[in-house]
């Protein structure tokens, strides 16, 4: 899943977040989109 870059200033940085857990809703499709791109930037490196 491709999401739109948030740059600073952005109101929805100010958004304070939940907290969530493994029983949370697509958390498995939430943990891979957060991974993938930590993974291509260890690749460039």
């Amino acid at each position: 899943m491709i999401l739109p870059i948030v740059a600073y200033g952005s109101p929805i940085l100010r958004k304070i977040c939940t907290n969530i857990d493994a029983t949370y809703p697509e958390f498995d499709k939430l943990l891979a989109n957060m991974w993938k791109p930590c993974t291509i930037v260890m690749e460039w490196d």
